[in-house]
């Protein structure tokens, strides 16, 4: 089957004459845990616009996109859970068959069916902040994944996109308190309503203000933001006591890390996690938990700006907006 999608054919800065194109992709055949899902909205944030200005390989064009919400439209062979005409809500892999696209194949595995309370637009909003957040707390930071099962402080360093603020709920939801610290243009209303403790400047004197707050000493430190080397600044005094993450959304050229700090890296993540049965069993145990918590009402929205129509100048003016707004790094698109 063809389906229109809107990609490029080299990485591209905004500034250069470069821009997103529509194309005709010709989508893979229906294998036996296959579907096809037309896609209704997707989520886009800081992510999406790194791996623009980084990728590299042989998949031309490129596709972006990890997922979203969408509507079965076909079947594979091997299924006995959900139908033609579910909406459904699924993660997946990037590369030439992302979710830039009308249309998507699909692991029938890894997918969860949506239920009517869970609007479309919030549920795509969530969809791979969800999952990454997911990862960072219960697998690398080794937390239980169960409500009020962990303790401790948790400091998040420069919080200011959608996936910032699922981690703040997620670690709520476990158990944990949360402090945040965001640069002056982001809003501190928005990361409070998400559920953090308290809310700092990234300027601010960390050590002394968590101390006044009763969130010393730190047990959890995740800072979102390494592109910046004075992002680091803070790191050092919280070693001692804490397990220590720096979140990367694309590999780039290393730099001097300490070599106790734990690393992960978001693009990297999200490629491998499909790449075995057991990582996609894991992805939809966490939409699982996605949809639980939503029916629970103990989410947030996180969705910041919605735009409609899946055109090649809306998915240019989504990352502009991404990368030239802080207050505007999560939003989706409405096929």
């Amino acid at each position: 089957m063809i389906s229109d999608a809107v990609g490029f054919e080299k990485k591209f800065r905004l500034k250069e004459d470069t821009k997103f194109e529509q194309y005709k992709i010709m989508l893979p055949k229906l294998r036996e845990n296959d579907l096809m899902i037309k896609i209704s909205a997707i989520s886009i944030s800081t992510l999406d616009t790194q791996i623009r200005q980084t990728i590299k390989g042989a998949k031309k064009p490129y596709i972006l996109g990890f997922g979203g919400v969408g509507i079965i439209t076909r079947l594979g062979s091997s299924n006995s859970r959900l139908n033609v005409g579910d909406r459904v809500l699924y993660v997946n892999r990037v590369g030439k068959y992302g979710s830039y696209s009308n249309f998507q194949i699909v692991d029938v595995r890894s997918v969860v069916k949506l239920p009517d309370s869970f609007p479309t637009d919030e549920a795509a909003a969530f969809s791979y902040s969800f999952f990454l957040a997911f990862e960072v707390l219960f697998n690398q930071l080794k937390l239980i994944p169960h409500p009020g099962k962990n303790q401790g402080n948790l400091l998040i360093l420069n919080t200011s996109d959608g996936l910032g603020a699922t981690i703040i709920q997620l670690a709520k939801w476990a158990g944990l308190k949360v402090a945040a610290t965001i640069n002056k243009n982001n809003s501190e209303i928005w990361i409070k309503n998400m559920g953090a403790d308290v809310v700092f400047s990234q300027s601010t004197h960390l050590s002394r203000e968590l101390t006044n707050a009763e969130m010393m000493p730190v047990d959890y430190v995740i800072n979102l933001d390494t592109e910046k080397e004075k992002s680091f600044d803070h790191l050092a005094e919280f070693k001692e006591t804490a397990k220590v993450l720096l979140l990367h959304f694309v590999k780039k050229k290393t730099k001097n890390f300490d070599p106790d700090y734990l690393h992960f890296y978001c693009e990297e993540f999200l490629e491998t996690s499909f790449a075995t049965e057991e990582g996609i069993a894991y992805s939809h145990k966490a939409m699982e938990l996605l949809v639980y918590l939503w029916s629970k009402n103990q989410l947030t929205s996180i969705l910041t700006a919605q735009l409609n129509g899946f055109s090649d100048k809306n998915f240019y003016g989504a990352h502009k907006l991404i990368e030239n707004n802080p207050n505007f790094r999560h939003l989706v698109l409405i096929n």
